[in-house]
Order: C-alpha cells, then sequence, then structure tokens
C-alpha cells in the first residue's frame, strides 16, 4: 500500500495475576491485522514478560532505519512514578514504588530507541491508562499515565488525558482502541485527523469521562491509508446510536469508508460486515445529484397509503418494524421499514437511515443509503433525520462538505426543538465553517441548549465567557457554566475550571 518501510511493535498485557484486563490482548490482534493491512511489518507480544518485552523493543529499534515509519502500540497496566511511564509486564514483582524501575518496561526508554532511528515518523500509541493496581502498596499513587513530550517527526497518543483512567471496555476492545480501529481504517485521513475522530468518538461514548490525549511534533503528512491507496479496506461495522440524538453528544466527528449501494432496502452480511468495493458508487456523480436535491426547505409528507406489495398500509409496516427491531429481528425491522419508506413514511425512513448507518449485523453499513434516507425523512419534515443530515453535510459523510447546508438544516432541526441540533449550529459558527464565523449566534444557540441541562453546550458556552468570544467576558458566567458541565461528569469543564483558579 506505501512504497515507504513501515515497521511495529505491537504488545497486548492481560493476563496479570493481581488485576487482569479483559481487553488488552484482542486490542494486540485486531491492531496488528489492520497494521498489516497498511503494510506494516508487525511484530506482536500477547502476555509478555520483561525480558520479552525488552527483547522485543531492541529488535524492533534495530529494524528501523531512516526515513521509515515505526509504530509502537501497547495495551495494558501502565503507571506513573516521577514523571515517567512505565508499561507492566506479566509476571511482574512489585512490591512497593521504588522497584517499578527494574521490574517494569519505561515507555520513555522506546521513545528515544526510535529516536535515535531517525525514522521519518515515529508513533507511539499508550491505551495503557487503566488503574494502578499496586496503588494500595505505594506511598504516594498517581493515576493514568504522565504526559511526555514528543521529539521532532513524533506523534504521541495516550487513551485518556494525563493522569486519568481509561476503559478496558465490555464487547471485545478497549473504548480507545475500539474507535481507533475504525477511525484509522478510512482512506484519506492525516494521522492528526485519525485521532482527533477517536477522541470525539471515546468521549461521546464516555459521556465526556474519558479523553484521549495527543501530542505532536510531526514535520510532514502521515496517512495510514493515503488518499490515492487503490487497496480500501473494509470499514467495519459503525458505533450504535440512540434513535433520538438529542441526548447523545452533538457532534460525533465520524466519517467511515464508504460502501457500496444495492437497490433493495437492506443488505444483510454474510460474514465480513461490509460490501465488496466494487460495488462502491460514484461518490462526485452522487454529491451532485444530492447537494442538487436536497434544500433546508421541507415538503409536507405524503400522506400514508397501502404498500402494493403487502397489502398493509405505511403506518402498519412502519409499526411492525418497530416491533421487530424491538425484538432484535434488524432484517424483518429493516424490510419493513423499507416498504414504508419508499412510500413516503418519514419516520420508517429515518429508522432505516440509523439501521444503515449503524451496521450491526446482520445489517450491513450502508452509509450512502444510510444519508439518502435520512435526506428523504428530513425533506419530510422529520426532527432527527434533520439533525442527521445537518451532520452529514457538518462532516462530509457521504455527500461533499458543506457548511451552508449543515447549517441550514441544523437550523431547521434547532428550531424544532432539537437540543443536539442547536448544539451542532452552536459548534458550526464558533468553528469558521467555510468562513462563516459567528460566535454571537454561537453563544445564542450553546444556551438554549444549556438552559436545558447539555453538558456539552453548558462547557462551550463557559468557554465562551472565559475567553470573551460572541459574549462579554465574564469570569463568574464561566465558572457558572463549566461548574454545571462539570458536575455531569464532563472532564474537559473540570480542566477549565482548573485554570481559572491559577
Amino acid at each position: 500500500m506505501a512504497s515507504e518501510h513501515r515497521v511495529a511493535l505491537v504488545i497486548g498485557n492481560g493476563s496479570y495475576s493481581f488485576s487482569p484486563l479483559l481487553n488488552p490482548v484482542n486490542d494486540a490482534r485486531a491492531i496488528s491485522e489492520a497494521l498489516q493491512s497498511m503494510g506494516f511489518q508487525v511484530t506482536r507480544l500477547e502476555n509478555a514478560t520483561i525480558r520479552q518485552m525488552s527483547d522485543a523493543a531492541r529488535d524492533f529499534g534495530d529494524t528501523l532505519q531512516k526515513g521509515d515509519v515505526g509504530l509502537f502500540f501497547y495495551a495494558g497496566h501502565g503507571m506513573q512514578i516521577k514523571g515517567r511511564n512505565y508499561l507492566i509486564p506479566i509476571g511482574a514483582d512489585i512490591q512497593r514504588e521504588d522497584e517499578v524501575s527494574f521490574n517494569a518496561f519505561d515507555a520513555g526508554l522506546l521513545l528515544e530507541k526510535m529516536e535515535s532511528a531517525h525514522s521519518r515518523v515515529n508513533i507511539v500509541i499508550l491505551d495503557a491508562c487503566r488503574n494502578n493496581p499496586f496503588a494500595r502498596s505505594f506511598r504516594a499513587s498517581s493515576q493514568g499515565l504522565a504526559q511526555m513530550d514528543a521529539p521532532v517527526g513524533s506523534y504521541l497518543s495516550f487513551a485518556t488525558a494525563p493522569a486519568k483512567v481509561a476503559s478496558d471496555g465490555k464487547d471485545g476492545n478497549g473504548l480507545y482502541t475500539q474507535y481507533l480501529l475504525k477511525a484509522m481504517r478510512m482512506p484519506g485521513l492525516k494521522i492528526e485527523e485519525v485521532f482527533k475522530r477517536v477522541r470525539v468518538n471515546v468521549m461521546a461514548d464516555s459521556d465526556g469521562q474519558q479523553i484521549p490525549w495527543d501530542n505532536s511534533s510531526l514535520t510532514g503528512d502521515f496517512y495510514f491509508i493515503p488518499p490515492d491507496s487503490a487497496a480500501t479496506p473494509a470499514a467495519p461495522a459503525g458505533e450504535s446510536h440512540s434513535a433520538d440524538p438529542d441526548p447523545a453528544p452533538a457532534s460525533p466527528r465520524r466519517k467511515p469508508a464508504r460502501t457500496g449501494a444495492a437497490k433493495d432496502p437492506v443488505a444483510v452480511s454474510a460474514g465480513s460486515g461490509s460490501p465488496s468495493a466494487a460495488a462502491a458508487t460514484d461518490e462526485n456523480a452522487e454529491n451532485k445529484v444530492l447537494l442538487a436535491k436536497v434544500s433546508p426547505s421541507s415538503r409536507p409528507a405524503p400522506p400514508p397509503t397501502v404498500d402494493s406489495k403487502t397489502g398493509e398500509t405505511l403506518a402498519a409496516l412502519y409499526r411492525k418494524g418497530v416491533e421487530a427491531k424491538g425484538s432484535g429481528n434488524l432484517v424483518a425491522a429493516a424490510e419493513a421499514f423499507g416498504r414504508a419508506a419508499e412510500g413516503g413514511h418519514a419516520k420508517a425512513a429515518y429508522e432505516l437511515g440509523l439501521l444503515l448507518k449503524i451496521g450491526r449485523k446482520p445489517i450491513v453499513q450502508d452509509l450512502p443509503r444510510s444519508q439518502r434516507w435520512f435526506l428523504q425523512a428530513a425533506e419530510q419534515g422529520n426532527i432527527p433525520a434533520q439533525y442527521e443530515v445537518a451532520q452529514m453535510f457538518a462532516q462530509g459523510v457521504g455527500v461533499a462538505r458543506n457548511c451552508t447546508q449543515a447549517m441550514g438544516w441544523a437550523h431547521k432541526a434547532a428550531e424544532a426543538g432539537s437540543l443536539a441540533a442547536a448544539v451542532l449550529l452552536g459548534e458550526l459558527n464558533v468553528a469558521d465553517c467555510d468562513g462563516s464565523k459567528n460566535p454571537q449566534e454561537a453563544a445564542r444557540w450553546f444556551r438554549v441548549a444549556a438552559d436545558k441541562g447539555l453538558a456539552n453546550a453548558q462547557f462551550s458556552l463557559g468557554v465562551l465567557y472565559m475567553t470573551g468570544d460572541g459574549v462579554a467576558k465574564d469570569l463568574k458566567e464561566a465558572r457558572k457554566w463549566l461548574t454545571a458541565a462539570a458536575s455531569k461528569g464532563n472532564t474537559t469543564a473540570r480542566f477549565y475550571l482548573d485554570r481559572l483558579d491559577d
């Protein structure tokens, strides 16, 4: 895939005698497979001792040459002692804090080894911020890992912020690795964009409790999958979203790889969870069609009619789809929603869009078709679908990114009462989306959602009062809104409150 020489060392430690972890070995295997598909020469260790980790690190450093790309991934227990980060091997006999340095693996030494090879890019990914398993034995114990400086040409990523703890996950992979696997498979994303998507999705899934942390000193671009790559790995099934987007964080920045479109209402997975790349549609042509078709003006929904193939009313088909979805029969749900949506039932079109967006087996994720059903429902006045369409244009998912369309649809949904759309509208106005920055308008919409108790809106409004962007600078108001967000578990708000106290 890439002409450059790519080398990776991947370690997953979970079988600890004192505090075993469920997912690190799964994480290491999944990351190894993904990296191999991207042209990396991968060495993988599972449940490694200190000797095995040290030997592998030495061999890894010796393999790296000037101009190469080196990547180190670790999942397992880790801790910080006096500002240095240590990765805990299997079989570590650590009774006291002063024994860590010679019973655990110093992550900083591996970074130095990579730096000495003069690689073009060095990437260190540490999903090692679980709880300190020896905390009770130490006089003073810090959670998580310490911040590390990135030498020139390096990119460091931590599963969570310095001194914070990350989730080991419950569904086969750690929370951080789960989203990393999805983001790194997206073609054409620079490494900074990959980890930004990981951060946003992890924050959304953890309700702000876990915030991945990055430190970069890169001087050039790096892509896991270059934009001109001929071989595009199949995208995994998407993350789950609620049918009502309002309770969720406003903008899960996610842009999965495009998959093929079919004529039937739903494609059923035979195993891989992704249709063949040969079925992919022409994105540019489809974008032109969609952009010409949609506008923020809604058409009234056609009255429910009878489906000619089943003899059932569209409303009855929609209810059948809801019942099937509730019972877990997603294929039957998709078929019922598809029949009703084809007849013009807006809620059914929205529900079908959700099923195709999520892609939970046996339903194949198909984002272009998902977006078409969202568009149909949005044009018919369905508010959750209008929010989805706004997200689609804001992120460039399934269509070309278009801030005007994103803001138009977000405004329409926000005016109709969608708090998630109000937050998205605030974000678009504050982010200078295509030169349309309007912090005053951003503050107005953040306040709408903040007054209703949304933590992410309260945080954003607090930051505006802290900086005086769009509102008169008012540290008392800033503290009020940041405190409200922090009380709901928004970790970033706590960081900003600490800055106010400095």
